[in-house]
């Protein structure tokens, strides 16, 4: 197998992990606030001025997402300066987090033990709990976070009983499908000026197509969900880069493959 295809297919199983990852968020954080591409005003790296990202942000109970090891697929080899940076930015996210009192979750998706990842979740979610107890929220806020964190740690308790290896998580890539084609669908039947230009042209989407970026080239929807009048996509590219558009801003720029 040459080199090109076999970036391929990592880009593509990345692609699937990371949709099979956000259904296991999604089912096990339902009725938590959720932020997408999250960059909050405290998560500054001091060294370069710059926001970091997460991708996922539960501002109510204070937990975050992070995806982690994509960058590297499919790309030269990182020079020792490279990785020092990337490990620093890591560093610094998780400490700023932990200073605003968010516990931050980190996943590759293409760790191959997706039970130890499961776990961990649990462990965030145990401590999450704890701190909630000693906080000095008002009685009736921290009973309805309480009664949140309880229901999340009881559905990941269920998923966790059906992951067992990597291959495990196909189920969850298929279900984040039907969730985005079930969003899609009544978006679709929502007033004529809820669909923006953009959405129209790019409606089709879904997790696992490939689509061809005008500026950064070939790779694989790792989502796409309605985002007020419009669409959001998420487009893993063969290179390892991660980017999120909104389809208007892009509708001239990609195109199926």
């Amino acid at each position: 197998m040459g080199q090109g295809r076999a970036g391929h297919l990592l880009v593509v199983s990345s692609a699937l992990n990371i949709i099979a990852w956000r259904e296991i968020l999604a089912r096990t954080m339902q009725g938590c606030a959720v932020e997408f591409d999250a960059s909050p005003a405290w998560l500054v790296n001091p060294a370069t001025k710059r926001r970091l990202k997460l991708d996922l942000l539960y501002p109510q109970v204070g937990l975050a997402v992070r995806f982690v090891g994509l960058t590297a697929k499919g790309q030269p080899k990182q020079s020792d300066w490279e990785r020092l940076e990337d490990e620093q930015r890591d560093l610094t996210r998780e400490e700023l987090c932990r200073q605003h009192g968010i516990e931050l979750f980190l996943v590759d998706p293409d760790y191959p033990y997706p039970s130890e990842q499961v776990q961990r979740l649990r462990l965030i979610l145990g401590r999450l709990e704890r701190s909630l107890a000693q906080s000095g929220r008002p009685a009736r806020e921290q009973k309805a976070l309480a009664s949140l964190l309880t229901g999340a740690r009881s559905r990941l308790d269920e998923i966790a009983r059906r992951i067992k290896g990597p291959e495990s998580l196909a189920l969850y890539a298929e279900l984040w499908r039907d969730r985005e084609t079930a969003t899609l669908a009544a978006a679709s039947q929502a007033p004529a000026p809820a669909a923006g230009p953009g959405a129209a042209r790019l409606a089709g989407l879904t997790s696992g197509d490939r689509v061809l970026h005008a500026r950064f080239g070939p790779g694989v929807v790792a989502s796409a969900a309605p985002a007020g009048d419009d669409l959001q996509i998420t487009i893993l590219f063969d290179g390892g880069e991660q980017r999120t558009f909104l389809s208007s801003l892009i509708v001239d720029k990609v195109s199926p493959l």
